[in-house]
């Protein structure tokens, strides 16, 4: 009996040691994916492009940046689509993912910018964090918000 449990207890081990790697794959596949729509949401946003973020977002989307709040999606397309802001180049940097569960991701990064809203200058730089979920099959962003970074 006690060989059989020591057995049984191995065999569950080597199967849940084995499917770690395969976790590991598949959450790196939906990090490149999830840094690709950021990037994707950031070239929208400097392109005026409301199409590209209609497919991001949920009609609840969050958006805080700025100093200011946008509270839906609606109000999120009509200020893109203003052309108050005038996006002349960025690059993101430092990602990083934390998983709340299989089906949610925080992923936060460094923004470097060139732009003006509204005729005001935006910071140079700003650490941003967006959260991802997985509803339906398809991965979106209810959440996102900008920090000034200063003295980095």
């Amino acid at each position: 009996m006690r060989m059989r449990v020591t057995l049984v207890s191995s065999i569950f081990l080597a199967l849940l040691i084995s499917a770690v790697p395969l976790c590991a794959e598949n959450n790196q596949a939906v990090e490149n994916s999830l840094k690709s729509k950021e990037q994707a949401g950031w070239q929208a946003w400097k392109d005026k492009d409301p199409k590209a973020f209609s497919d991001m977002v949920p009609d609840d989307v969050v958006n805080i940046a700025d100093g200011m709040i946008e509270r839906s999606k609606q109000q999120m397309l009509k200020d893109l689509s203003s052309g108050t802001c005038s996006v002349n180049s960025f690059s993101l940097s430092d990602f990083s993912f934390l998983w709340v569960d299989k089906d949610a991701v925080m992923l936060t990064y460094t923004a470097t910018q060139d732009a003006t809203c509204g005729g005001k200058k935006q910071p140079d730089k700003v650490i941003a964090s967006s959260l991802w979920v997985k509803k339906g099959g398809k991965w979106m962003s209810p959440f996102h918000q900008e920090t000034t970074a200063s003295g980095m």
